[in-house]
């Protein structure tokens, strides 16, 4: 009876803590010969996906109690083409964001609510450099 009354205080616990997921489908054509978990810790989970002998993609995943994202580095020749943020604050807070590299400049940069952002404001050349910079401490 005490095993019965744990369980039954288990599953009613469990169903009052629902984790928040982005719901992106991501779309990757992309054959990768391996991947590596390199962290799985407190919620954020990084994986590397290789194509023979290069790194190819970065998958950074992080699932909270209320909020969660997913961000997502395409690379060719270790260069940066393409970068996907997304996150779920709440049910209803879906945010989406494209950023698009070409030599190491960023020439587009597209999210949910300003659909393209302006590349001659200040806040787009702040954005491209925080990307690289967070890049290079992977």
């Amino acid at each position: 009876m005490p095993r019965f009354c744990f369980i039954v205080l288990f599953i009613f616990l469990r169903l009052q803590i629902t984790l928040a997921q982005t719901g992106y489908k991501e779309v990757d054509p992309v054959k990768y010969t391996k991947s590596e978990i390199i962290t799985n810790v407190n919620g954020f989970k990084t994986v590397v996906f290789y194509k023979n002998d290069s790194i190819r993609k970065i998958k950074r995943e992080f699932v909270g109690g209320s909020f969660s994202s997913t961000t997502i580095y395409y690379l060719i020749n270790d260069k940066l083409v393409h970068n996907v943020f997304v996150s779920l604050r709440k049910p209803s807070e879906y945010y989406e964001e494209h950023m698009y590299f070409n030599n190491g400049t960023m020439y587009k940069w597209e999210n949910t609510r300003d659909k393209e952002v302006n590349p001659f404001k200040q806040v787009f050349e702040e954005k491209k450099n925080l990307l690289l910079t967070f890049l290079k401490w992977i």
